[in-house]
């Protein structure tokens, strides 16, 4: 059974590199936020509720409210710019729409803010790896670990479909045979904790994703002062 990987740095990026997050920090802001955790039935382990945990964010600027309703997000995906100054956009820089996602490993935990753009994107594979499963032979492989998805968020989360957590360490006689053209070892120059998950995590993330997507997609600047 594949399992659900988590990489997160273990700092955050100095700067901001989502609209959701240098709001939420924006200096001498009165923020007025609503956050919604999405209800996923059918999930009822602990340990898998206890991994992580996807909250759905509307966030406002009432210090600088925007003039206009929020404008439509664009097709193409682009970095945030580096400063407010940058923005060009009262609306953008005083409202935002995203996810936060809280990641626990035994003692710690950690936040990870992620904007409404990105979700797509992480949503297309977990749709990818369904796929997939549906091919016996891709899907064998996949358990195999010469078969794994990533997706990575601005913030620094890497979000991994790949083999089995129960995987014994390997002996130093036999290290390449288990590793995969596409190695799934954390590199030793980074700095970042990662969480290996069972695989009914997969369904639980992916389906906590496509909750807080409806939620965001019904809510919105216009509602949230609690129209709704």
């Amino acid at each position: 059974m594949p399992s659900l990987e988590l990489k997160i740095a273990a700092e955050n990026s100095p700067r901001p590199l989502t609209r959701l997050r240098r709001l939420l920090e924006k200096p001498g802001a009165a923020i007025l936020r609503r956050n919604y955790v999405p209800e996923v039935p059918g999930y009822e382990d602990p340990i898998v509720r206890n991994a992580f945990r996807v909250t759905a964010v509307l966030a406002v600027d009432l210090s600088n409210p925007p003039e206009e309703t929020e404008k439509p997000l664009e097709t193409t995906p682009t970095a945030p710019p580096a400063d407010e100054s940058q923005a060009g956009d009262t609306s953008t820089s005083s409202f935002a729409k995203g996810l936060e996602m809280w990641v626990a490993d035994r003692g710690r935990a950690t936040c990870v803010f992620i904007d409404e753009d990105e979700i797509p994107g992480a949503r297309a594979m977990f749709d990818a790896y369904l796929r997939l499963a549906r091919y016996a032979p891709a899907f064998q492989r996949l358990e195999q670990r010469s078969v794994g998805l990533q997706y990575a968020f601005r913030e620094g989360l890497h979000i991994c479909v790949l083999g089995s957590p129960a995987e014994t360490e390997p002996h130093p006689d036999a290290m390449f045979e288990g590793l995969s053209p596409i190695p799934q070892f954390s590199d030793f120059r980074a700095t970042s904790f990662t969480i290996r998950l069972p695989g009914n995590c997969i369904g639980y993330l992916h389906d906590s994703l496509r909750a807080a997507t409806a939620w965001l997609d019904e809510n919105s600047y216009a509602n949230i002062l609690g129209s709704k």
